[in-house]
């Protein structure tokens, strides 16, 4: 059986993958389980709006990057990785983009959502639940970088023992749903916070 990969990247493949495939060649080195694949496009999603599909793709950090390759590969790569993602989400996320039409029951589609539908950065947690780090509309913020950045430093200190889920607030008594710990950036702070669905419903 092939070992899971250490990073995925997945793009929409309505959407260009030149984007996907050059952030993969610019961090791909040797023994980094890395793959790149398109997923179809979804016309409807039956699932509360940040539980959907990215509309244009995403990146997957597993935890064997942090807890495995990393201590083998050294600060360079992972600052190397920083820069690239970044690079990345700007590109995606300054695209014109297609807003989709939300159309579901109630409690599915929040009336004061600021994050896009657009692009994700999701990493696994220690027990194979997964971070996804929600990323500002465009109309709110022009520079992802910061984002971006300050999320991997937390994934990079999660695993590392400095920092727990509780330092961003997340509640462990309290299974995720789904799996799932939506994470972003506070603005004023510049720190990464655990974000309750159930308040953005």
């Amino acid at each position: 059986m092939d070992q899971m990969p250490d990073i995925a990247v997945a793009y929409n493949e309505h959407w260009s993958p030149n984007p996907f495939q050059e952030f993969a060649d610019a961090v791909l080195v040797e023994n980094l389980r890395l793959v790149v694949r398109p997923i179809p496009n979804s016309n409807t999603d039956a699932c509360i709006e940040w539980f959907m599909a990215p509309l244009a793709g995403a990146v997957f950090i597993a935890k064997s990057y942090f807890d495995g390759f990393l201590k083998e590969a050294g600060k360079d790569h992972y600052q190397g990785l920083k820069k690239s993602l970044a690079h990345l989400t700007n590109e995606v996320m300054s695209k014109q983009q297609i807003v989709p039409e939300l159309i579901s029951t109630p409690g599915k589609v929040s009336s004061n959502n600021p994050y896009s539908l657009a692009f994700s950065v999701y990493a696994e947690t220690n027990d194979g639940s997964r971070f996804k780090l929600l990323l500002p509309k465009p109309s709110e913020i022009e520079d992802y970088t910061e984002i971006v950045h300050k999320f991997l430093e937390f994934i990079n200190d999660f695993y590392s023992r400095i920092k727990v889920l509780e330092d961003i607030g997340f509640d462990e008594a309290t299974p995720p749903p789904s799996h799932h710990i939506f994470v972003h950036m506070n603005k004023e702070t510049k720190q990464i916070e655990w974000l309750d669905v159930r308040e953005f419903l």
